[in-house]
């Protein structure tokens, strides 16, 4: 397992593909942007529109593009609600084209440094 910060704001294209070609599973950490940068995410237009579409949240198409690309994330709550929302994303699946439109808000913006 190899794991990268991996948002909607910096999705490591080109090394997803590449480390699970190897054969290994990526697992994408802070997959909301981070401390600090949450709320811009699940603001954004393009990710709002597609919550509103499927009727689920901003979080939620957040972690369904994680999946739907084989990554695994495990996203950190204490509040009881949103682990709950967190599990249901198995209800809906998003379009090729809504999967381009989300690939296309890549800025190569990375929130963590370690």
């Amino acid at each position: 397992m190899v794991q990268n910060e991996i948002h909607p704001y910096y999705q490591e294209q080109e090394v997803v593909p590449y480390i699970q070609d190897l054969g290994i599973v990526v697992n994408g950490y802070s997959p909301f942007g981070g401390r600090g940068h949450t709320s811009e995410l699940f603001g954004d237009e393009v990710i709002s529109a597609i919550a509103k579409d499927h009727g689920v949240t901003s979080a939620q198409v957040i972690l369904r593009w994680n999946l739907q690309r084989g990554i695994v994330v495990n996203p950190g709550s204490s509040n009881p609600d949103h682990i709950r929302e967190n599990l249901d994303i198995f209800g809906f699946e998003l379009t090729d084209e809504e999967m381009a439109q989300i690939a296309d808000l890549e800025r190569g913006e990375k929130h963590e440094w370690y």
